[in-house]
């Protein structure tokens, strides 16, 4: 593609009056505020129940953070850790925009391992300090979740001591927050220290998480529309390879995922909307490139080869298709919604959940970058 891009006006690809009529979802401006949030998570096999509530919420956690105003741009990452002599000590997930890809890694971790006590903190808050990829970009709120049920080794001497790591943190701008799950006392003094010298908030929730996850007669649906709707990507350019990948991705959620994770992701997908860099129609659609400037040899598949009368044409058909599954979603989503009202009036859930806290945690931190909620 060239370096510097025509924008022009492609006639045949007018998008359906009935889609023109259609407001747009709000989407982060260039200039706009950024959040940063690192989850460390304990997955040895006292915190199975915690990890499963996790893979079930954490997308009502990302559809919150969207909803704060101006709307922000998101990144999360992930740190899991165990202790030496179990699997694995720490995997590290950077921080990305690529929400999928990050919860990609969460769908893939099980609790297993530990049972003997402390567990290694230190190199699970030094990993998430030093190596998940934290910007030093200016109205970015960076904010980490330490998430465990048992205390650090404090005879590990070829590591910081948690004071030092967590001060450092700070000085990067990090708020470091502190959930213990279960009573354990010795993880409940050093959770509130940790969090005292992070500037953050400390937690007591139930061992299991406290996550209640609603399902609805809807969900199921919402989750194969969506991922019909992942299936209209044109993939092009030099991110084209990546686009696939998202793709495939994307698609095989709908077998691995819990239905109602899989339901408030297809909300948060909705407001995304597709990537440019990565989707010709949202390309076009937006601006950014014109049709005619791209080489053949960095079209979607099914664009090569054809006349640019013929590409225009098909284009405008997946944006009809899209447009067609956009309004099932979102009719099923007012459902959704209106079936999780209606049972809250009756059982109020839990103000003491491992989604509710990182929400409420979210948005009181979230001012201090100019983020209202």
């Amino acid at each position: 593609m060239k370096p510097a891009l025509i924008f022009t006006a492609v006639a045949a690809l007018s998008v359906p009056e009935i889609l023109a009529a259609e407001p747009k979802a709000e989407t982060p401006k260039k200039d706009a505020p950024s959040i940063e949030v690192v989850f460390v998570l304990d997955t040895t096999g006292s915190m199975g129940g915690l990890l499963e509530g996790a893979k079930r919420k954490v997308w009502s956690i990302v559809n919150d953070m969207a909803k704060g105003k101006p709307t922000p741009k998101i990144k999360m990452g992930l740190v899991a850790y165990r202790d030496r002599g179990d699997r694995y000590v720490t995997q590290v997930e950077p921080l990305s925009a690529n929400l999928d890809a990050v919860y990609e890694k969460l769908l893939a971790l099980k609790a297993e391992g530990g049972g003997d006590g402390p567990e290694d903190v230190l190199q699970a808050l030094d990993d998430a300090v030093n190596k998940a990829g934290w910007s030093s970009a200016p109205r970015t709120l960076r904010i980490m979740f330490l998430v465990g049920d048992a205390p650090p080794h404090s005879d590990y001497k070829d590591i910081p001591p948690y004071p030092r790591t967590v001060q450092a943190a700070v000085i990067k701008g990090i708020k470091v927050n502190a959930i213990r799950c279960g009573g354990d006392g010795q993880t409940g003094e050093d959770w509130q220290k940790i969090a005292r010298l992070g500037e953050g908030r400390f937690f007591s929730i139930d061992q299991s998480g406290g996550v209640q996850a609603v399902e609805t007669p809807f969900d199921r649906s919402i989750a194969e529309l969506q991922s019909k709707l992942d299936g209209t990507t044109l993939a092009y350019g030099a991110k084209a390879s990546e686009a696939r990948r998202d793709m495939a991705r994307g698609m095989s959620f709908a077998a691995a995922a819990p239905a109602s994770a899989m339901a408030a992701r297809a909300e948060y997908k909705s407001k995304a909307g597709f990537a440019a860099e990565k989707d010709l129609l949202a390309a076009v659609e937006g601006g950014s490139v014109s049709l005619s400037d791209v080489k053949e040899s960095e079209l979607p598949d099914s664009l090569k080869g054809k006349s640019p009368a013929e590409q225009k044409a098909l284009l405008a058909k997946v944006s009809e298709e899209r447009t067609a599954l956009k309004r099932r979603l979102a009719d099923l989503a007012k459902k959704r919604e209106k079936f999780i009202a209606d049972k809250a009036a009756k059982t109020p859930a839990s103000k003491d959940g491992f989604d509710v806290k990182v929400t409420e945690t979210l948005r009181e931190q979230a001012k201090s970058v100019g983020i209202r909620y």
